[in-house]
């Protein structure tokens, strides 16, 4: 029998509050900021060419000017962000010196502010597609609101990991844009024109940045609205209301991304502009503006698009247009939200929160584009959580693992498990991006893991063999059953060849809802029980999240990891890692006993480290093979990357001695009606409709 081993896996993450107020925020509170003395703390982005971010810069590679003035940077701190960034961080702290210095910002702040007075009222189909493709390329560790302005003052929103909720607030989104016989379609288009735009690329000033923020606690405070900012919210207008919140958010220390999606600011608010820019970079947040199709009737008051392509330059950030196609013009931001520097700027008298002082950046000995901030404010620096180096291979690993069917493994039991010998050092630049993106796939499947833990989907399964045929209908879960080491994945038949062999719905709502030890000890009888309907050899691998189990941090050291190539997956571009098991004793064993070598590769998207589609191989010591193929596909209702199908295969030798196989068992299962069985933590703040 084929069977897998179990390792420690990983908790849960806490969820931020963010609630709006009468024109004014409310926020978590952070740890005290850490201060780096004597320097004004600049974030910026860097990037080559070919748009892959510089990370060997030093203070010696900038040059800074504040008022036309010559600034020194007394220190340089490179930031991995995002899934993947501890791994990312840790692999440059060989390379720290007492200027330069790494660290890394795991979960983004993100919020996703849309401008419902430009959008033209039913047309509000390519803000939900735009956003959620933005959303469906951050991280699951990534915590994202909706803001939809104008501001509802009895609105309640949640920066949370939760991606159903923040689809949720999407779908409430509703242009309030009103447009007439005889408007000017191509307004927005002419516009673009003028500036050079091209839909399918975004644009960005040489001189200019980006940022975000790490681990919060749950501890809600509130920041009030100044009376300034309560007077002026009810002007008509989108600056007005989002100056408020940004102004409320200062209070909050840490990075802030915004992504806004506008079709343009009217000509009498264009004057604030630069009050809004100096606003967002004092409270730690960059903008990024996609541009949407838009025009008001009344053409004194028309949209000016030029003016969201300005404030978004002014923080950092970049602006681009909206074409046909969401999901490449969102694959070129994405890369910027990666990583960034932040500069210790030399202080200089007159440097303070309110001053207006124009700020330069630049690297004069390299061909590099550079975002930062238009203005130089002068505020606390941002707490990142530096990585500590990872343990040695091998350690701490549990030599107790069991056998996915509960049974003892006799191999683990002889002895505690080995890594793979150490490769030559130092890696390879294609090495290093494919543990980069190997990072990223393992903080994306311990989100999977720590926000779908109950989750269920049904199973088509068709398996042949030998001139045998059996249909059989199951539920597909992915649960951690309480006292267990880790997340288990399985089936529950529930029909075989069109006849049911046990009651459904009811079973179900026992195992996930009922916590007591008879409850879970009965998922194991599930597995053994279900295991028994399968025809061909006996196997209770055969399940399309098994092969992620690779890519879980505790099984990285097992394998190694080589870069492929890169193939496009329902519109993302994804990268291919080609993978072999080198540590013994290997997950899988034969009869419990035998190793059983898996290797493959995993198509995986290089910013949020979803797993777009896998093959797992085995190979027998009589040169059989046993492969299990999944495809994956983005669920809209669950916001992630799920089974569409897997097809498993079966192959043994033609005759004694021949390199050619032949098909001797195949199955395909396909998979259908994912749905979430989850009880809400108090820490978890649910949208107000």
């Amino acid at each position: 029998m084929y069977g897998q081993r179990r390792d420690r896996q990983f908790g849960f993450a806490v969820t931020l509050a963010l609630l709006s107020f009468q024109g004014g925020v409310l926020f978590a509170q952070s740890p005290a900021p850490v201060r780096q003395a004597a320097a004004i703390p600049v974030e910026i982005v860097v990037v080559d060419r070919d748009g892959k971010m510089a990370d060997t810069l030093t203070p010696a590679s900038f040059a800074v000017t504040v008022d036309g003035e010559v600034r020194r940077v007394l220190w340089v701190r490179h930031v991995s962000r995002g899934p993947g960034a501890s791994d990312e961080a840790a692999q440059h702290l060989p390379g720290r010196s007492d200027t330069l210095s790494f660290a890394a910002e795991p979960a983004r702040n993100v919020l996703v502010v849309v401008d419902e007075y430009s959008i033209l009222r039913g047309s509000e189909r390519l803000v939900h597609q735009a956003a959620d493709a933005f959303v469906d390329r951050l991280g699951l560790d990534d915590r994202v609101g909706v803001l939809r302005i104008p501001v509802a003052r009895d609105r309640q929103l949640a920066l949370t990991t939760v991606r159903p909720e923040v689809r949720e607030a999407l779908r409430e989104v509703v242009g309030q844009a009103a447009q007439s016989v005889g408007v000017a379609a191509d307004q927005l288009s002419a516009q673009q024109q003028s500036l050079g735009t091209d839909p399918t690329r975004a644009t960005g000033d040489p001189d200019r940045v980006a940022t975000a923020e790490p681990e919060r606690s749950a501890t809600a405070v509130q920041v009030q609205a100044r009376a300034g900012d309560e007077a002026a919210a009810p002007l008509a207008g989108f600056l007005p209301h989002f100056q408020a919140v940004l102004n409320s958010m200062r209070e909050l220390s840490g990075r802030k991304i915004i992504a806004i999606f506008s079709a343009g600011f009217h000509q009498g608010a264009v004057s604030r502009i630069d009050d809004v820019a100096r606003a967002a970079v004092a409270a730690h947040a960059t903008i990024y503006a996609f541009g949407l199709p838009g025009a008001r009737d009344d053409t004194a008051n028309a949209l000016d698009v030029r003016a969201l392509e300005r404030l978004a330059k002014a923080t950092g950030g970049w602006f681009t247009v909206l074409g046909k196609n969401a999901d490449k013009t969102i694959e070129r931001v994405m890369p910027e939200l990666a990583a960034c520097y932040v500069l210790g700027i030399e202080p200089g008298p007159g440097d303070t929160a309110s001053s207006r002082r124009a700020l330069r950046v630049a690297t004069p000995s390299q061909p590099l584009t550079i975002r930062a901030p238009g203005w130089l404010v002068r505020r606390p620096d941002v707490d990142d959580v530096v990585p500590v180096p990872a343990p040695a291979p091998g350690e701490s690993r549990a030599a107790d693992s069991a056998l996915e069917s509960g049974r003892p493994s006799t191999a683990g039991a002889a002895a505690a498990p080995t890594a793979p010998a150490a490769r030559p050092s130092p890696p390879s630049p294609r090495d290093l991006e494919a543990l980069r993106l190997v990072a990223r796939a393992a903080d994306y499947i311990a989100g999977y893991q720590r926000e779908y833990s109950m989750l269920v989907a049904e199973e088509n399964y068709i398996q042949s063999t030998k001139g045998l045929r059996q249909q059989i209908r199951s539920d597909l879960l992915l649960v951690r059953p309480e006292r267990a080491d880790g997340w288990v994945s399985f089936r529950d038949v529930f029909e075989v060849n069109g006849q049911l062999v046990r009651d459904r719905e009811d079973r179900l709502r026992r195992l996930f809802l009922d916590p007591s030890t008879e409850a879970q000890a009965q998922l194991n009888l599930i597995k053994t029980e279900s295991a028994r309907y399968n025809i061909g050899p006996a196997r209770n691998i055969n399940v399309p999240l098994f092969a992620m189990k690779y890519l879980e941090e505790p099984n990285l050291w097992r394998c190694h990891f080589t870069l492929g190539g890169t193939r496009d997956i329902g519109g993302v571009v994804s990268t291919r890692i080609d993978f072999e098991e080198t540590g013994r004793p290997t997950l899988v064993q034969l009869d419990m006993i035998r190793d059983l070598v898996a290797r493959g590769w995993f198509l995986i998207d290089p910013a949020s480290g979803a797993v777009t589609g896998s093959l797992m191989e085995f190979k027998f010591i009589d040169g059989s093979t046993l492969e299990f193929i999944v495809r994956y596909g983005r669920d809209e209702k669950l916001g992630l990357w799920v089974p569409v199908d897997m097809t498993e295969i079966l192959s043994r030798p033609r005759s004694a001695g021949s390199s050619d196989n032949t098909v001797n068992a195949d199955a395909r299962a396909t998979y259908s009606k994912f749905r979430r069985f989850q009880v809400k933590s108090e820490t978890e703040i649910k949208i107000v409709k």
